[in-house]
C-alpha cells in the first residue's frame, strides 16, 4: 500500500512539474525574447500607422528584437482594441489607443456594443499631440467659420470622417451644436478616405489631420477653413487659419496616440518599453519627421494620459 502510495505522489509530482513548466510566467528581466508587434488599429497610410512604421525601425537597436508594426482594421479601432484582451499580461503584443476608443465611444449612442474599457490597458507613453483641421471644397470660397455658417443656412452640410464615433466626428457634431446648423456626417475607414471624398465632391467637408490634407490645401483642391484648437496656427500650407477656441467654442482637444500593453503587465517591462521609446523620439531624426507630419513631440506618461482620456470624456458629455 505504502508503494502504491508513494508512486502515486511521484505521479502527482510530476504532473505539477509539467503543469508548472507550461504555466510559465515570462522572465521580465529578459524581456523581449521574441519580436513585439505594434498593433495600429487605424488605417495604412494615416498618421499614427506612419508613425508606427517609423518608429518600429529603431526597434532592435533600443529593445534586443525587432518591432514589427502592423494594422488591424474595423469599427474605428474598436475591432483590434477588443482582440487585444485576449493577449495576457507580459505579452509581446502592444496596441495603439486613443482618446476616440476611450472618451468618446463609450458616451455616444451604441456604447453599450463596447467590449472594453480604458481599465484593460496599461499606458505606456503617448508618442504624438496632432491638431485636426476642417477643410472644404474650394469651390465654395469658405475660409472661416463665419463664411461657414452664413453657407449653412437653409441646408444639410456633408462632412467626411474618419469612423463614426471617433474624434472627427464628435468634433464636426459639436461645432455644428456650436453654430446652430445640420450636418451629416458620412463615415469612411480612416482619413485619407475621408479626405478623398471631399476632394472629389461626394462631400463638401472633411476632418483630419494637417499632414494629410497638405496636398490638397497646397494644390488648390480644398481650402482650410478652422483648426480644432485653443489658437489658430499659421505656418507654410495653413496660414492665419483660426482655432475654434478664438470663436468661443469650447469644444476641441488635442489628437493623442498612446501605446498600451495588457492590463497586469509588469512594470519592469512598460519602464523598458516607455525608455525605448523615449530614446526614439529624442532622435533629431525623429524630430525633423515628426515636424514633417506636422505633429508634435508628446512623450505623455500614465498620469497624464489618464487626464487626458477624463477631460475629453468631460468636454464630450458637455457638448454632445
Amino acid at each position: 500500500m505504502k508503494k502504491v502510495l508513494l508512486l502515486l505522489l511521484v505521479v502527482l509530482i510530476s504532473f505539477g512539474t509539467i503543469f508548472a513548466a507550461g504555466k510559465a510566467e515570462v522572465d521580465v528581466d529578459t524581456w523581449p525574447q521574441e519580436a513585439v508587434t505594434v498593433i495600429c488599429p487605424w488605417a495604412v497610410g494615416g498618421v499614427a500607422d506612419i508613425v508606427n512604421r517609423k518608429a518600429a525601425t529603431y526597434g532592435a537597436e533600443l529593445l534586443g528584437k525587432p518591432i514589427l508594426a502592423t494594422n488591424e482594421l474595423g469599427a474605428g479601432g474598436n475591432v483590434a482594441l477588443t482582440n487585444f484582451l485576449k493577449n495576457a499580461p507580459n505579452s509581446h503584443n502592444l496596441i495603439f489607443g486613443g482618446e476616440g476608443a476611450f472618451s468618446i465611444a463609450p458616451n455616444v449612442d451604441g456604447s453599450d456594443a463596447i467590449q472594453f474599457k480604458y481599465g484593460d490597458f496599461e499606458p505606456i507613453i503617448n508618442l504624438y499631440s496632432a491638431i485636426f483641421v476642417l477643410t472644404s471644397d474650394v469651390s465654395l470660397d469658405i475660409k472661416d467659420l463665419d463664411a461657414l455658417k452664413a453657407y449653412a443656412q437653409g441646408k444639410k452640410l456633408k462632412i467626411a470622417v474618419n469612423g463614426i464615433a471617433g474624434s472627427e466626428a464628435f468634433l464636426a457634431k459639436a461645432l455644428a451644436k456650436d453654430l446652430g446648423i445640420n450636418m451629416e456626417l458620412v463615415s469612411y475607414n480612416g482619413a485619407n478616405l475621408a479626405l478623398d471624398a471631399a476632394a472629389k465632391g461626394e462631400t463638401e467637408f472633411a476632418i483630419s489631420h494637417q499632414s494629410q490634407a497638405k496636398g490638397s490645401v497646397e494644390g488648390g483642391i480644398l481650402n482650410p477653413v478652422v483648426v480644432f484648437d485653443e489658437k489658430g496656427v499659421n505656418n507654410e500650407v495653413y496660414k492665419n487659419v483660426k482655432g475654434v477656441g478664438e470663436y468661443g467654442s469650447s469644444a476641441f482637444f488635442r489628437n493623442r496616440c498612446f501605446i498600451l500593453a495588457r492590463k497586469g503587465t509588469d512594470q519592469k517591462i512598460i519602464d523598458k518599453v516607455r525608455k525605448a521609446y523615449l530614446t526614439i523620439l529624442d532622435k533629431p531624426e525623429m524630430a525633423e519627421f515628426f515636424k514633417s507630419m506636422m505633429i508634435e513631440v508628446d512623450p505623455m506618461d500614465k498620469a497624464s494620459i489618464d487626464k487626458h482620456v477624463s477631460t475629453v470624456a468631460a468636454i464630450v458629455k458637455a457638448n454632445l
